[in-house]
């Protein structure tokens, strides 16, 4: 049976929201950050190669071939650095607006101010299935309904190492969601383990996802599907 409450945010995610919040929601500020922090190859070797290459110059010569030197060698990095960020300006501008939609999200969670706790016990072994990227975890929620999980095989997603060392096949699940971004912060599975099924289906083809996800009613992660356990997971293995 699942259960949920409003409970304060950890100190800890409070703390990377707020972080995140800060971010300058500016693209020509994000790219001069970008340059500044040394984040590419060229103006790193530029930035410290220069001041070498200036002081040796004055020390070999005066200032009038120093001048010249300090013209050329802008000149030269800044054909370098338009001609290879031409080429990385559409990455740093997708990193931008993930930076960018990561801190309205991220405001939002924080004026809010709580975390959605949720408990689930599970009287019988949930079902996963694999992807490309990631699992689908399917859960009985109680009262003819069923959890859906989409957890990421990145590591920020607290779901995927207890999946991986198949501690998800316990009894009990606990988890923390923002309540905006609906992104879960904080994931623990205790009690003892359910039976195993055997070996995890894969969702192989786009095709197949696309049409188990439009048959449970393109759900997001963490959303509740009111149609009985068994049901679902019989849909889905037959699509698989």
């Amino acid at each position: 049976m699942l259960s949920t409450a409003r409970v304060a945010l950890p100190a800890n995610v409070e703390v990377r929201l707020k972080s995140a919040s800060e971010f300058v929601d500016n693209v020509m500020e994000f790219a001069r950050e970008d340059l500044i922090g040394f984040r590419r190859p060229l103006a790193a070797t530029f930035a410290f190669t220069a001041p070498i290459v200036f002081a040796t110059v004055y020390h070999a010569t005066s200032v009038a071939p120093l001048i010249q030197v300090i013209i050329a060698y802008f000149t030269l990095a800044g054909a370098g650095l338009y001609f290879v960020g031409r080429e990385q300006w559409p990455q740093l501008v997708e990193q931008y607006h993930a930076r960018a939609l990561e801190k309205r999200k991220a405001a939002a969670d924080l004026k809010c101010g709580f975390g959605e706790a949720a408990f689930l016990n599970l009287e019988r072994a949930p079902r996963f299935f694999e992807y490309a990227n990631g699992v689908l975890a399917i859960a009985d929620a109680g009262d003819f309904r069923t959890l859906f999980f989409s957890i990421s095989n990145e590591p920020d997603d607290p779901r995927w190492i207890p999946y991986v060392e198949g501690e998800m096949n316990r009894r009990v699940w606990r988890w923390l969601r923002l309540p905006i971004s609906r992104e879960v912060v904080k994931f623990s599975a205790e009690g003892s383990k359910h039976a195993q099924f055997g070996e995890t289906p894969q969702i192989d083809s786009i095709d197949a996802w696309e049409a188990i996800n439009t048959a449970l009613g393109e759900p997001m992660d963490g959303a509740i599907i009111h149609r009985p356990f068994a049901e679902v997971v019989d849909m889905i293995e037959r699509m698989v």
